[in-house]
């Protein structure tokens, strides 16, 4: 083998061999998703509020985050408070997991967050909920269970 090409061939190598290695994000392919229709029906106890609205959720297990996008509407006011609920591991089954408090310009909402190991089993189990707040109900106006989506989540 010539001499001069040896050079070459290590530097191809080395750039292959770079091409191989990837970032350790979450592998291509689905990602559990997640569905919740919200409704004044769904509240502990039922409100009669005539909002609506729906939360489609994106969990990535290897980096431990949760996506969503929140769709609402025809609620009695602006969104106070938001959260997502879900066991608190004291015995509390509908504790304050993750306040969703970011500004609520218009009806439409993303947000994301990192979870725990406890929080990602008790989502994976349908055991999160999501609730929206206003003004007239301060306990909450609607509220739905996170589910798994049958259809794809499509969030942006």
């Amino acid at each position: 083998m010539d001499k001069k090409l040896v050079p070459v061939l290590f530097a191809a190598t080395i750039v292959l061999l770079g091409g191989c290695m990837s970032y350790m994000s979450d592998p291509i392919g689905p990602k559990p998703e997640f569905k919740a229709s919200l409704a004044g029906a769904n509240e502990v106890p039922p409100v009669p509020s005539a909002g609506y609205g729906v939360m489609e959720a994106r969990y990535m297990p290897t980096m431990k985050t949760l996506e969503w996008r929140i769709y609402f509407g025809n609620l009695s006011g602006p969104v106070t408070w938001a959260y997502l609920l879900g066991p608190d591991g004291a015995g509390n089954e509908d504790a304050t997991q993750v306040p969703i408090n970011q500004s609520f310009d218009g009806n439409i909402q993303d947000g994301s967050v990192t979870l725990t190991e406890q929080q990602a089993a008790d989502l994976m189990a349908g055991k999160w909920s999501v609730e929206l707040r206003t003004a007239q109900y301060p306990n909450g106006e609607v509220r739905g269970l996170l589910l798994p989506a049958s259809v794809p989540v499509l969030l942006r």
